[in-house]
């Protein structure tokens, strides 16, 4: 018998999607701050709004991939360390959007409907991490 092609998997876990639409979200605050620049413009720009915006898509679009290594992992110490190395990208991402709102830059709004975004994805973690163990 086959298994289960682990994309399939990956895009039905609860947390992946927050992910995807954490990453999403992400993208269209960088680009509503940056006046839609790209990454690459985002990092080398002198402003540091830019940078900010820049670091937080660069954060998010860690969230994934790391999810997909955490379900790839057959040894279930490593699947859980895996695991709770999420925490690191959430808790930048955090930071960093309170440094976009702290600056002096449009769409603060947006970044307090990003942060209880972020918020919803911490009780997800948590309960991926429980889920593992």
């Amino acid at each position: 018998m086959l298994k289960p092609h682990p994309k399939s998997n990956l895009n039905q876990l609860v947390i992946y999607q927050k992910s995807m639409d954490i990453f999403k979200l992400t993208r269209h605050i960088a680009s509503f701050i940056s006046q839609d620049k790209d990454i690459l413009s985002m990092h080398k720009s002198i402003r540091k709004v830019d940078h900010y915006a820049s670091n937080l898509v660069m954060d998010a679009l860690g969230l994934v991939p790391k999810i997909a290594e955490t379900e790839n992992q057959k040894n279930p110490i490593l699947k859980l360390k895996y695991a709770k190395s999420l925490s690191y990208f959430i808790d930048r991402l955090y930071n960093n959007s309170l440094k976009l709102e702290k600056t002096k830059t449009q769409g603060k709004e947006f970044l307090k409907l990003f942060r209880k975004e972020l918020k919803q994805l911490r009780k997800l973690h948590k309960q991926y991490v429980n889920s593992i163990l």
